[in-house]
Formats: C-alpha cells, structure tokens, sequence
C-alpha cells in the first residue's frame, strides 16, 4: 500500500469513526428517561402491626415452632427505624416455614422490584417471598441464601418474574404480597442456632398502563 492509499484508509477511518459518534451521541439525547415515573412506597415496616407464632405456618407441631417476634434492638443503620421483625431457629427446632402477614400488601400498580433491609448470622438457611400474581398463581421468588453476617439490603426485580397484567376485561388485577418462606439447611450443628431481622420492605411502583413520551407503544 503506498503512501496515498494509506492517507485515504486513514480518513475513512477517521470519518467512519466520527459518524459513529454522532450518532451514539444523538440516541443518547433521544432516548426516553424512565426513572421519574417510579416511585418508593413503603410496604411494611414492622413498627405498629404485631407479629408472633400466629404468623408462622409449618408442618410440625408447636413444639418446633421458631421465635418470631417484633424487636427494638435489631434496626437498619439506613433508615430511621424503631421496630423490626426478629427471627431465631434454634438446631432442635431446625424446619422449614412460612411467615405470613395477616393484611398482604397489595397493589393495583406496576410492581418492578422489592427492597428489603435484613440482618443475618451466616446461618445457612434460605428466604424467599411469597407473591400472588394477575393469574392468581402464588409465585416463591428467592430473596437471599442466609450466606452473611451483619446488614444488607437486598432487591428482587420481579418484572418478568410474575404476571401483572389485567388477565379480564374491565377488572382490575392486583399483585399480592403474602409474606416469606424460610427454608432451612439439610442439617444444623447442635447447639448452634439462626437469627435474620427484616426491617423496612419498600417497593418501587408505576402506573400499570402508559404511553411514554415519544412512543406509541402501550407498555404494560
């Protein structure tokens, strides 16, 4: 290649490489922004509604039943709590159960993800939350494996996770929040035993049915 045919690659390149550019930099200007229309609502936070053994349902008797109770002490360093909600399995009582609030959580909006605040000792077990869907199908959706010490906070985006849309004409569907399942490990040490704390659930909710600025698309 001579001198003149490497001059007319080069600014090929060069003018190739600037459309590219310019045309990135266009979509980026023309692309619709969707972080203004979420918003954060809070779905539980543990401080006025009680919580015990009569939210707890398991297979075995009473007998194995987990401590479940409401705590001042466990709060989230991020946000200005007083109560949380306290849970200790001990290694005799080592079983699988659900904790179910006695009013779900409900929502007639476009649910996109949950957050949660929780606390845990590296105790081996696993928390999942229990969702009911447009389909009225009750969906266990992984929250976290117990694999952890101290606080966190934890997302679950469940957009296409669950459905939400109006399955029937003219009827209004709701996305429900029925509470957790906790599943435990195969086996736990003697003497050993699991605490979690779940302080401040919040979602991040739209409107169900928009059009976005720019498109004609009905989004769901």
């Amino acid at each position: 290649m001579d001198r003149k045919e490497f001059s007319n690659s080069k600014k090929k390149f060069l003018f190739g490489t600037l459309c590219a550019i310019y045309f990135l930099s266009f979509y980026r200007s023309d692309a619709v922004d969707l972080s203004g229309i979420y918003k954060e609502v809070l779905v539980q936070d543990f401080e006025t509604d009680p919580f015990g053994e009569e939210n707890v349902k398991s297979k075995l008797g009473p007998d194995f039943t987990p401590e479940v109770r409401i705590s001042s002490v466990f709060r989230t360093p991020e946000r200005e709590s007083e109560k949380s909600l306290y849970v200790e399995v001990s290694a005799e009582k080592n079983q699988s159960f659900q904790i179910l609030f006695k009013k779900p959580w409900s929502s007639q909006e476009f649910v996109k993800e949950f957050k949660f605040h929780l606390y845990a000792n590296e105790g081996g077990g696993s928390l999942f939350i229990l969702v009911r869907d447009s389909s009225l199908e009750i969906k266990k959706l992984l929250l976290t494996h117990f694999n952890f010490t101290g606080w966190k906070t934890l997302k679950v985006d469940i957009t296409r996770k669950v459905r939400q849309d109006d399955l029937v004409t003219h009827k209004s569907s709701e996305l429900v929040f029925l509470g957790f399942l906790y599943e435990a490990p195969f086996e736990r040490k003697r003497g050993t035993r699991e605490v979690f704390v779940i302080d401040d659930i919040l979602a991040k909710v739209r409107p169900k049915y928009m059009i976005f600025p720019g498109e004609k698309t009905l989004v769901k």
